[in-house]
């Protein structure tokens, strides 16, 4: 009996670790990403690096620390942009953080798209997405983000 006891003390004892640890990232909501700027940068040989300004908005609780962000940037289901990078500011709870990342353009893609639009002939609107992962940590899961729409190239 004392042995049956103490299993079951155990089995408690990690049942309630477990429960506190998989509760823990459901708490979190997640974050928002806008892109508010894109810059040109002088290009390094054959490759074109770009500057992406986006606001990463905290809507917890507490601040979160990012180990790093992966992202692509597509036009018309061509992936054109994408980088990634560790260096990051804490996001502090309840603001917007602003963060600056350098992504490396795919010419092979633009070429794609190029051809793509000549082809479609109307270039009144083309559809955008921005995808990121962030990584938190070993403790919280990666959460995706993903914003999507049209860009209106009429006056």
């Amino acid at each position: 009996m004392h042995k049956f006891l103490s299993r079951f003390t155990v089995l408690l004892v990690v049942l309630s670790g477990l429960n506190g640890c998989a509760m823990y990232p459901w708490a979190l909501q997640e974050p928002q990403v806008k892109v508010t700027h894109v810059q040109l940068l002088p290009p390094q040989g054959l490759e074109q690096r770009i500057a992406v300004r986006l606001a990463i908005i905290n809507p917890n609780s507490r601040d979160l620390s990012l180990r790093g962000i992966s992202y692509t940037i597509g036009i018309e289901n061509f992936d054109l942009l994408s980088g990634a990078t560790s260096q990051l500011p804490v996001l502090k709870a309840y603001e917007e953080t602003p963060v600056t990342v350098e992504v490396s353009a795919n010419l092979l893609a633009i070429v794609r798209l190029v051809e793509h639009l000549s082809r479609r002939g109307t270039l009144d609107d083309v559809g955008y997405v921005f995808q990121a992962k962030l990584d938190f940590s070993q403790w919280l899961p990666d959460m995706r983000i993903e914003e999507a729409g049209t860009i209106n190239l009429r006056y």
